[in-house]
């Protein structure tokens, strides 16, 4: 789902009631909340309002933050550490929007903490969850970014990691491996920069835990029934609560290494031994990968897999191969995103229809036969289903000892949904520490704002009118720049998604081809140019034809001649060919 800023600000009055922002009154009380000190309401917002700020409404106001400004910090360029203020929607003019609301009282943060209280992580979680409501395919796509970052990890050479070698090392996001991240990578900065410049908190947190809490937010808003974290039910109040529990400390690297993403695994395809042999690579593949470099046991592996159950093949196949290897994990499964649980695995034991490689080779049904078996995937038409052969080596018992039975796990999590979601869960947490050297803390329970007064969230409290807007707008230009890089990226790809796209039977060289005969004989002829023949070319020796002293008269009804040598002497006798016909005499006459 592509962003649509404009189909969303018509949909804003809803969010702010999730969010329990009153889209009736004005928000210039300075009880509504610790965030806003604005006049701006959802009643003016329309589907007309543009969220690119035009420079006719800049103050001569400097600003580093949002919440320096009475509505908006503009900068030219989004890298830009400076900006200046820009009136919100609402207000009828700069200097209006000045005169009637003063800029809210913000003390310096002077000593972040590397963890944050629970206050702080409810801040962070009404920034994710605006998010979200906007574009729930961040959800998968965040999921998939804090694997790959932490999948870097070598236990034999311990490098690599959960490390935020992926957000803040630019060479690291522009490998193959890491390729279709801009988004959730984009999204992800602006949130880390939205939440530590928040006037209620005083952090400082590394990239690497972000990255691993993004994940954790992503699945744990999708278990069971997906609910907006804002709404206030028992169910919510129990996910905002096991969020909390999310361990923070991690140290970003400084000295990142693109070799480490040869330790992620990839979706290899084989020459030899068809799909069987498919089956076999891309399961010795976990094995190699997640299990000798990561460290994950196969139970582990095959569980984590289970991400797959949410998000879609989005870009590796081009747009029109873009599809979900489930269909409640479409990112408009529910209207508040995908479903989270074991619906991943519950599809290769029971919706694939055989039980080994060898006879899916066979038969590949659901996968549509041929114009669905592609040389490293499969798809399903019908549904728009597609298959990685990463994602069919969990479906069948090995056919030799190159790697484990990962079937035995599936079968168990696709009968179980609650024993999937304890061992994700518990894998999870395994991944976010891999690499990770320092000690681990839970969010403190004990809530100050920066300037050191009490401060309570609650649930969606954390958040205003114009926070929102400007989370909005930022979704709406991280989406922009995103979509550009991937659009450069996918036009340097035609050939190589022609390929993959092309069904695998028809990759297949054509039997017995006709060569072409080759000669060494000059551009012109003499003669018409004889037909070619299927018989191998011979390059004809360059040599001198001298006349013969004493030439041969047969008088016969046939006349044969002996195949010339390379160099001729004069025959000194009568030649016999010692054959049955019947040959007369000759007459040797002298040379002229």
């Amino acid at each position: 789902m592509k962003f649509n800023a404009t189909s969303f600000l018509s949909s804003l009055p809803i969010i702010a009631k999730l969010f329990g922002v009153d889209s009736d009154e004005e928000k210039s009380s300075p009880t509504a909340s610790p965030s806003v000190a604005s006049t701006t309401s959802y009643s003016s917002f329309s589907p007309s309002f543009s969220p690119s700020l035009s420079p006719t409404g800049i103050c001569d106001l400097e600003c580093k933050t949002d919440y320096d400004c009475p509505s908006l910090c503009h900068r030219t360029n989004r890298y830009d550490p400076f900006g200046t203020c820009v009136a919100g929607p609402s207000s009828p003019s700069p200097s209006a929007a000045w005169t009637e609301t003063l800029a809210p009282t913000i003390c310096e943060c002077t000593d972040p903490s590397i963890i944050p209280d629970w206050c702080e992580v409810d801040v962070l979680i009404d920034i994710m969850e605006t998010h979200v409501l906007a574009a729930h395919e961040l959800l998968p796509q965040w999921t998939r970014a804090a694997f790959h970052d932490a999948g870097t990890f070598d236990k034999d050479a311990n490098v690599g990691g959960a490390n935020g070698c992926l957000l803040n090392h630019l060479p690291m996001r522009n490998e193959p491996e890491n390729a279709f991240l801009h988004l959730p990578l984009n999204t992800l900065m602006d949130i880390k920069n939205e939440w530590e410049n928040h006037p209620s908190t005083c952090i400082k947190i590394s990239s690497s835990d972000l990255l691993q809490f993004a994940a954790f937010f992503a699945t744990i808003r999708q278990t069971h029934k997906p609910e907006s974290l804002t709404s206030g039910t028992p169910t919510v109040a129990a996910k905002r609560d096991r969020l909390k529990q999310f361990l923070w400390g991690r140290q970003d690297e400084r000295n990142c290494d693109i070799l480490w993403v040869e330790n992620l695994p990839s979706n290899p395809s084989t020459n030899g031994g068809g799909i069987p042999g498919r089956c076999t690579a891309a399961g010795l593949e976990i094995k190699t990968k997640m299990m000798n470099k990561n460290g994950f046991t196969a139970e582990e592996a095959t569980v984590l897999i289970g991400a797959h159950t949410i998000g879609m093949i989005r870009n590796t196949f081009g747009h029109d191969f873009a599809g979900p290897w489930v269909d409640n994990g479409r990112d408009n499964a529910t209207p508040l995103g995908p479903v989270f649980d074991n619906s991943y695995h519950d599809f290769l034991v029971n919706t694939v229809v055989e039980n080994n490689a060898n006879s899916f080779a066979v038969n590949v049904a659901p996968f549509d036969d041929p114009q669905g078996i592609f040389p490293s995937w499969f798809r399903d038409f019908s549904s728009g289903i597609d298959h990685l052969d990463t994602d069919l080596a969990l479906a069948f018992p090995p056919l030799n000892p190159s790697h484990p039975d990962f079937s035995v796990f599936t079968s168990s999590f696709a009968n179980n949904n609650d024993l999937f979601l304890d061992k994700f869960f518990a894998a999870l947490e395994k991944m976010g520490r891999l690499g990770v050297r320092a000690k681990l803390s839970p969010a403190t329970k004990k809530c100050t704002d920066r300037c050191g007064r009490p401060f309570q969230t609650g649930e969606g409290g954390g958040l205003g009118a114009a926070d929102i807007l400007r989370i909005v707008q930022k979704l709406g230009n991280s989406t922009a720049f995103a979509n550009e890089a991937i659009s450069q990226v996918q036009a340097k790809r035609v050939v190589e998604i022609r390929k993959l796209t092309t069904p695998d039977k028809q990759l297949k060289p054509t039997p017995n081809p006709s060569p072409k005969p080759t000669t060494s004989r000059p551009t012109f002829f003499l003669r018409p140019t004889p037909k070619p023949s299927n018989k191998p070319a011979v390059n004809t020796p360059s040599f001198t034809m001298k006349p013969s002293e004493k030439p041969i008269v047969v008088n016969q009804t046939r006349t044969l001649l002996p195949t010339p040598s390379l160099t001729m002497k004069p025959a000194d006798k009568p030649i016999d060919f010692n054959q049955t016909l019947t040959i007369m005499p000759f007459t040797a006459r002298p040379t002229a």
